[in-house]
């Protein structure tokens, strides 16, 4: 088996074909899980348009196989910018940062709320664009979310409450913080510090960074929609063409 990764849902393998297929653990104390996580991926890729450009296409799916799904081979976008970061311009990160916000925004059009929004869940494709993956722990249509950001993209709060477009935007920040800087926020300090940080208001600092605006707004809850963001980094794009 050719595995280009591993999960809590499960392994992805790329397939002969050249897609990649996402199946569930084989033994049977996490398969059943599995199955419902896939199941629930499958529900969510059935809300959203059948192709578009910040999604992978979904090729098909049977409880005995799995999910199958277009491969990108360039992997996802925390790897890249940590192994090609003297490489990418300010154009591309802002390109990023634009990307992740539209892939956000059409989940939350089509009633999704991702629930693990970080730069690892975006994939790059052939042309430097990116496309949102992992809806096995996504919320719709009143299922609650099972998956749950890390501490630095964690809007505090209590942690069995439900995620919303707020939560997700809380996370958007501190993926875009990511894109521009190239580290994860915070990422000297303990993660319980960061916590106490975040509940207080108290965030890195951002000034000179581009898209400082728009990170800070999505940290205080200042931008009510993905489509509020697109807008912001869309200024900052025609600045620095």
């Amino acid at each position: 088996k050719n595995v280009v990764s591993g999960g809590s849902t499960g392994l992805i393998e790329l397939m002969p074909c050249g897609n990649v297929r996402k199946c569930a653990y084989p033994d049977i104390q996490t398969r059943r899980q599995g199955l419902r996580d896939l199941e629930r991926e499958l529900r969510v890729y059935q809300k959203l348009p059948r192709r578009h450009d910040r999604l992978l296409q979904m090729i098909k799916y049977c409880p005995e196989d799995g999910l199958f799904l277009q491969y990108m081979p360039r992997g996802n976008l925390r790897d890249h910018i940590q192994n090609s970061a003297a490489s990418i311009t300010a154009s591309q990160r802002l390109q990023w940062a634009y990307d992740a916000a539209e892939a956000l925004h059409l989940l939350h059009y089509h009633g999704v709320i991702h629930c693990d929004v970080k730069p690892e869940n975006f994939l790059l494709d052939s042309t430097s664009r990116l496309k949102i993956i992992d809806f096995s722990g996504s919320s719709f249509d009143g299922i609650l979310g099972s998956a749950i950001e890390g501490t630095r993209f964690f809007l505090p709060r209590s942690w069995d409450e439900e995620s919303t477009v707020r939560t997700d935007l809380f996370a958007l920040g501190s993926t875009i913080y990511e894109i521009m800087t190239g580290r994860q926020p915070y990422d000297d300090l303990p993660d319980d510090e960061v916590e106490t940080r975040y509940s207080q208001q108290i965030f890195p600092p951002v000034q000179g960074v581009h898209c400082e605006q728009v990170i800070m707004a999505c940290w205080r809850g200042e931008v009510s929609s993905a489509k509020e963001a697109m807008a912001l980094i869309h200024a900052e794009m025609d600045k620095v063409e």
